[in-house]
């Protein structure tokens, strides 16, 4: 083998590796693009977004994703809607409703938030296990117990009483 059939074979094998570096990156893309699906007249942009309305789609897109995805933010929005249900139906006076959105909404979003950085996790581990990655799952799913313990306390405090007193308890 001469050295000019060397050389060629040399750039023949790195540009048959950025090829193939290229063909994995749109395939990555490609996934990424399908996973987290945008309306088809969606403009990609980098930036700020131009308008509030955009804002609050983004927002509603994340909530509706959030609970495509996970069961139990789904979970989250049903026990939400039977304490609403219950408050409304034991006449819950104002500092009671106001302690109850108050931990409607700390749950909810300390489960988006979970949501939001498994996802990030995922994207940095690159579908291997990793430990480091292991533990940040671990640590955002115990601030969601933290929070729904705390307002299932609140729950309590308020519920509990209305609730002997209908039942004569």
């Amino acid at each position: 083998m001469t050295a000019g059939t060397a050389t060629r074979a040399a750039e023949s094998n790195s540009i048959n590796s950025v090829s193939s570096n290229k063909a994995n990156a749109a395939t990555v893309t490609a996934q990424r693009d399908t996973a987290f699906a945008v309306p088809a007249n969606w403009q990609h942009k980098t930036g700020r977004t131009t308008s509030m309305i955009e804002s609050f789609y983004h927002a509603f897109s994340g909530i509706r994703q959030g609970l495509k995805e996970q069961r139990n933010l789904r979970i989250h929005f049903t026990l939400s809607a039977l304490v609403v249900c219950l408050g409304v139906f034991l006449h819950v006076d104002a500092p009671s409703w106001l302690a109850l959105v108050l931990c409607i909404g700390l749950v909810i979003g300390a489960e988006l938030l979970n949501t939001a950085i498994e996802h990030v996790v995922d994207l940095t581990a690159g579908g291997e296990y990793h430990l480091a990655a292991k533990k940040a799952k671990d640590t955002a799913a115990a601030a969601v117990l933290v929070v729904a313990l705390a307002a299932s306390a609140v729950g309590a405090i308020v519920f509990l009483p209305r609730l002997c007193a209908y039942f004569g308890v």
